[in-house]
């Protein structure tokens, strides 16, 4: 279909909008700071049989600080954190299937400290999404059957770690059903007489007895693998955790993920929110806030300091509004939508200034569908942002939207709803229509759209039972977390801005799609584990790695095309839940940012080089 241009208006029509009028909330949380003399808190990790245990998370947050630095442990287990200000620390040491060892060190005083490590008894509760999803039984044709149906179904808005960490016998599982069949993407419950999610209420009785034998009172059908712990370049990655304030000062939750023991945390606790981050030029962090908030549409984190500053777009019945995607251009600045959280209003098009901090809201003409939740930029002074029913591309110079409608938007089996986009090098956008599989992409040449389709999961249809086919022909899926069982479910994606592919995250087929831009041609490229990785968000850095967050369990993954290897970093928070990723390479360096939505911080990884790694064991050895 053509695109449709029209001039953009600088206004908001329901969000009544004056740059001079912002109200922006400031939230000073600064830990100690950094000096010239700043020490090396170092040390090593032994089992309590005398093993000396590699890739073991060593963590450290200053009393009353809000930044937590994490590093891991070497294949001797010693450990080497980047040079901190003298202060007083809680450390902590973890690994899966031992018990947390905690400590408390005054870096003034004490430069080494080493911990031991006991196995602990009981240890599900501490184990992330990918392991215990991993875990269910799928050797007979039944229970793959079932397992599909927890991982379609079950995944969706939340980590397998989340309900799995659990015991329920089989009338506990069947009302937890009950009662998920009735809530929708939203974590709104639609109350009993809403009609019930179609997967879940034709396979509820095999589920509640399936999930009882794996996660009930008696002997658990599942089978638990740990793989190995952090190595080589994954265990020379730093994290820098910075947390983001609860709601007007709130405290903070006493289980925000940096304890495994304590399991998963609980989205009822005020900690979710914080969806998607970028970094600025000059380092700082900035957030989009996706729930209803009073005070934040966005935000941002000193990367020094952690001090964070809030910034309020007004909406209505005294709500600020809302964001859900945010990205950066080539000139450091920032993009985001801006929705209303509280009602179903035109959404908008943010841009900020991170240096002057000035806001400018830009709204599609009401011809036009109002903008949706992800957003890319092309380089060329064009930002992209999704619409319910395609994408819009906005001309910076001349701030005019021009629509691009996608081939698909309702047919027999419902809505194909749009969720991601990414922008290629050529100027056109790819956006993904995660409820039907389907990857739509412009010719800005002509204005019009094309369609394709992904193919189905392997082994999903070849297993379906008669009834099940049967089911499936008329089925429509309530949104684009309760898909078909085979579904890849294309969520979000990124494009090489300096090659020819296009890749995306399938979240429910464990895979990435690489679009060739030029052929069109479709490649499925496998996670490690597809049937318990599940990938969220794409980048691609400068040398044409592939990064994605692994949304259901706390880890990220890195791709290399040249030699199709993958490497697996594992995040220092449990039930993290990130749903998104971004890079900043600035002087040579690359930083990973990741916001968490669960447990409301966002973190930055690097990764040290061997040289440098060995610069700091010479220099703790001279402290």
């Amino acid at each position: 279909m053509p695109g449709a241009s029209s001039e953009g208006r600088n206004v908001m029509t329901r969000w009544q909008f004056m740059a001079a009028g912002l109200a922006i909330v400031a939230t000073a949380l600064v830990p100690t700071k950094g000096r010239a003399d700043d020490v090396m808190l170092s040390g090593a990790v032994v089992s309590s049989s005398g093993e000396k245990m590699g890739g073991v998370t060593i963590s450290a947050k200053p009393e009353g600080g809000t930044i937590t630095t994490s590093v891991f442990t070497d294949e001797s287990g010693a450990y080497y954190f980047p040079p901190m200000p003298a202060a007083q620390y809680r450390v902590w040491a973890q690994a899966l299937s031992y018990e947390t060892a905690k400590s408390s060190v005054d870096l003034a005083t004490t430069r080494r400290q080493d911990f031991l490590l006991k196995p602990m008894q009981d240890f599900v509760r501490q184990l992330p999404g990918d392991v215990l999803l991993g875990a269910l039984p799928g050797d007979t044709p039944e229970d793959f059957r079932m397992k599909t149906q927890v991982r379609k179904n079950c995944t969706g808005c939340h980590s397998a770690s989340y309900p799995l960490q659990h015991k329920f016998d089989e009338a506990g599982w069947n009302a937890i059903l009950d009662l998920m069949k009735h809530v929708n993407v939203l974590g709104n419950y639609l109350g009993p007489d809403h009609k019930g999610t179609p997967n879940i209420e034709f396979h509820q009785k095999e589920l509640a007895a399936y999930l009882a034998r794996a996660r009930g009172p008696g002997e658990s059908s599942m089978k638990i693998k740990l793989g190995p712990r952090p190595s080589g370049e994954a265990a020379r990655a730093v994290f820098r955790e910075y947390d983001f304030p609860k709601e007007d000062g709130a405290d903070t939750s006493s289980n925000d993920g940096s304890d495994w023991s304590l399991g998963t945390p609980s989205e009822l606790n005020g900690m979710v929110g914080v969806h998607d981050a970028q970094a600025d030029f000059d380092g700082n962090l900035w957030i989009t806030y996706s729930l209803p908030s009073h005070d934040t549409t966005i935000a941002r984190i000193d990367a020094k300091t952690g001090a964070v500053k809030k910034f309020r777009l007004d909406d209505v019945r005294g709500f600020a509004a809302g964001s859900h995607g945010m990205t950066r251009d080539e000139n450091g600045t920032l993009w985001f939508n801006t929705r209303s959280n509280v009602g179903r209003m035109h959404g908008g098009l943010g841009k900020i200034d991170p240096r002057s901090e000035q806001i400018n809201v830009y709204v599609p003409p009401e011809t036009m569908s109002g903008t949706a939740g992800t957003l890319d930029v092309d380089l060329k002074g064009h930002v992209w942002v999704t619409a319910p029913d395609g994408a819009l591309r906005f001309d910076v110079a001349k701030e005019t939207f021009t629509e691009f409608k996608s081939i698909t938007y309702k047919n027999q089996h419902g809505t194909a709803t749009v969720y991601g986009i990414a922008v290629d090098r050529e100027g056109n956008g790819w956006w993904a229509l995660m409820s039907q599989d389907l990857i739509d992409y412009s010719d800005i040449a002509t204005g019009k759209t094309s369609e394709l389709k992904l193919p189905p999961e392997p082994g999903i249809m070849e297993n379906l039972t008669p009834e099940q086919r049967k089911m499936y022909e008329t089925f429509v899926a309530p949104d684009f977390n309760a898909p078909f069982a085979w579904a890849q479910g294309p969520r979000r994606l990124g494009a090489d801005k300096n090659g020819d592919f296009v890749w995306i995250g399938n979240s429910f087929g464990g895979t990435l799609a690489r679009i060739d831009i030029r052929t069109k041609e479709v490649t499925l490229v496998p996670l490690p584990n597809p049937e318990a990785l599940q990938p969220y968000q794409v980048q691609i850095d400068s040398e044409h790695n592939v990064w994605t967050n692994l949304w259901s369990t706390d880890r990220i993954a890195k791709y290399d095309p040249s030699t199709s290897q993958w490497t697996l970093f594992d995040l220092p928070t449990r039930g993290t839940e990130t749903r998104y990723i971004s890079l900043l390479e600035r002087d040579g360096k690359l930083q990973v940012i990741l916001p968490y939505y669960r447990t409301r911080k966002v973190a930055v990884m690097t990764v040290r080089s061997e040289q440098e790694l060995e610069a700091l064991k010479i220099r703790a050895g001279g402290q």
